[in-house]
């Protein structure tokens, strides 16, 4: 047995993705929202049989517990089964990391060293007290500190470098992570200075960058001052727009509550979590990515925004919220009860801010409110500025019904006609942006090929997979298959029935390549369950489905005999005409035997 046969033969595959996404039972496989692409209905389907997933939707990956985790974490496959293997308790004899993984390991330990020597400048040394007694000032209490991993850059152009340099890393390595910045001269300084320092982890709580806030603006010149916030550089490891502050922290909260708490920076999320909500995360900005959608999707269905008060007019916000609803979640908007931002309400008293989620709106009712309480709805201006803003919202929302109350609830705040806001509606600009699932789209199969695929899918789910295979081979042949894999697949079932009698999927797995196992796992996972639960229904559409099979084969070699004879490539005199006539005239008879055959049927 390989490497990645041990490691995968002991990986239970619905419980390995039971810690990502949330899956419900669904016949002998399970069931759940696609994490990869924006979807509202679930596709995405996990057979423990084969230790396998399948999304039958717009993305249409599949693969093992090693791929998924490729594609999850966005790491090359010896990084995932390094991973699994440490997970399982594998020694893996055979693994080379190519210079890809090398760097992101690299990359790593250099982030947790920088966070190991912002820490002790916080928690330890002298330069960091001014950092940690303004921390108090916050009251951030030192557990949140610990917990959180904060740290303090000292007012240093080099003390990182200089640091990093005597454990042995070159001054390019720590330019890549992001922690340095190169002058017009060539020469390198840190990028950190004079900053509280807050550590940005992934999901598995690798340390990917930093987020450093300056914390007194008076101390230094303005030229030396900078942002009140930096961050650390887009690298190989880090992209803002995938990462969301505290998440490590606070993804078993989100999951348990099924509720996520959207908050704009690190003193919102460490103050909410401080006073016991701790189903939160921070963004930067008042704008949600498509990518930290996608993060948030994988561990609740449900988003509570506590961000700009000014959402309304925000473009960027409002396209986050946009993708948020077309990837299936739902969104409610915090009006905060106290002061500019969370922090503010938690310093105030933190039942305010658990008061305000709890009251939180969805953001239709939140965007109208805005705009009533911001102008004057008894004044045409006003009214002109408040369809302004609430409309570009109205235009996004799909489902016609909550369009409908919508257009009713704003017609009569504004006493205006109904007729009025679906104009302005049907007037909106509507620019086309291509969302996760509009990008994963995939080309439309050809019948034959969609037809091939089916009819291994009724054999492969059918009670007697031997029975079903050996009525479709009544009709068909080998030679009328098109797909290789199908074909292949199809062929190894009938050797596989030579010698066994009882059909289990484990027993059949090890002859599967890699080349047709997809096509295998696809036809084995593909909901049937309409036509499973009746036999003869099941039986019906197996017959119809390699009747076509045939009749579609047939009409592909009639064609290719009479090209032939059309381009005169048989020679006349030795008869061969003759003969293609005669086959093409049984091909024919044949499918005009079929055609009949089905005809009765339907009767």
């Amino acid at each position: 047995m390989t490497d990645v046969e041990l490691v995968k033969s002991k990986i239970d595959i619905v419980n390995f993705l039971g810690d990502y996404i949330t899956l419900k039972k669904a016949g002998r496989n399970f069931k759940a929202l696609c994490p990869f692409h924006s979807e509202k209905s679930p596709s995405f389907i996990v057979s423990p049989e084969r230790g396998s997933w399948h999304c039958f939707g717009a993305c249409g990956e599949g693969g093992d517990a090693i791929s998924f985790l490729q594609k999850w974490e966005g790491i090359e496959f010896l990084e995932a089964l390094k991973i699994l293997a440490k997970k399982t308790g594998v020694s893996l004899t055979n693994y080379a990391p190519s210079d890809t993984i090398k760097l992101r390991e690299k990359l790593y330990e250099i982030n947790h060293l920088s966070s190991e020597f912002y820490k002790y400048l916080l928690t330890t040394h002298q330069l960091g007290r001014f950092a940690l007694d303004y921390l108090k000032e916050r009251g951030i209490k030192p557990e949140i500190v610990e917990t959180f991993t904060l740290g303090y850059a000292p007012n240093s152009w080099d003390s990182l470098l200089r640091f990093l340099s005597k454990k042995g890393y070159s001054t390019p390595d720590i330019w890549t992570a992001g922690l340095l910045v190169k002058s017009d001269k060539g020469t390198y300084y840190d990028r950190f200075r004079g900053r509280l320092m807050f550590a940005l982890h992934d999901p598995r709580g690798n340390i990917i960058g930093f987020s450093g806030r300056i914390l007194d603006e008076k101390v230094y010149p303005e030229s030396e001052r900078g942002a009140k916030y930096i961050n650390t550089s887009e690298t190989p490891i880090y992209s803002k727009g995938m990462t969301l502050y505290g998440l490590e922290i606070t993804k078993e909260a989100i999951k348990k509550k099924n509720e996520a708490v959207v908050v704009e920076g690190e003193f919102d999320l460490l103050s909410s979590f401080q006073s016991g909500v701790t189903n939160v995360v921070a963004i930067k900005g008042s704008a949600l990515t498509e990518g930290q959608v996608l993060l948030l999707k994988r561990f609740s269905e449900n988003l509570v925004l506590a961000l700009d008060s000014d959402l309304a007019g925000n473009e960027a916000a409002r396209r986050g919220i946009e993708i948020a609803e077309n990837s299936g979640l739902s969104v409610r908007i915090v009006h905060l009860l106290y002061g500019k931002d969370p922090a503010d309400c938690v310093a105030k008293s933190p039942h305010l801010w658990k008061d305000s989620i709890k009251q939180a709106v969805p953001v239709y009712d939140f965007v109208i409110n805005t705009a009533l309480v911001k102008f004057n709805k008894k004044e045409a201006i006003g009214k002109k500025k408040i369809g302004q803003e609430v409309v570009p919202y109205l235009s996004k929302i799909t489902n016609p019904i909550v369009q409908s109350h919508y257009i009713k609830l704003l017609a009569k705040e504004l006493e205006v006609g109904e007729e009025s806001i679906e104009t302005a509606i049907k007037q909106f600009p509507r620019k086309i942006k291509k969302t996760g699932e509009e990008t994963a789209t995939r080309q439309p199969q050809k019948r034959d090929e969609l037809l091939e695929e089916h009819l291994l899918s009724i054999i492969l789910q059918s009670d007697e997979v031997a029975k079903s295979l050996e009525d479709a081979f009544k009709i068909i042949e080998l030679s009328d298959l098109k797909m290789v894999p199908v074909k292949k697949i199809l062929e190894l079932l009938l050797a596989y029935f030579q010698k066994q009698k009882k059909w289990v999927v484990k027993t059949f797995s090890p002859v599967l390549t890699p080349e047709i196992s997809p096509s295998f796992d696809k036809a084995l996972m593909i909901d049937l369950k309409m036509m499973v639960s009746n036999m003869e229904a099941l039986a019906k559409d197996l017959h119809q489905t390699a009747v076509e099979i045939r009749k579609i084969s047939l009409r592909r070699r009639i064609s290719d005999f009479s090209t032939k004879m059309h381009q005169k490539e048989i020679d006349e005199s030795d008869g061969n005409i003759e003969i293609l006539n005669e086959e093409i005239r049984k091909f024919l008879k044949e499918i005009g035997e079929l055609d009949k055959a089905g005809n009765n049927n339907v009767k």
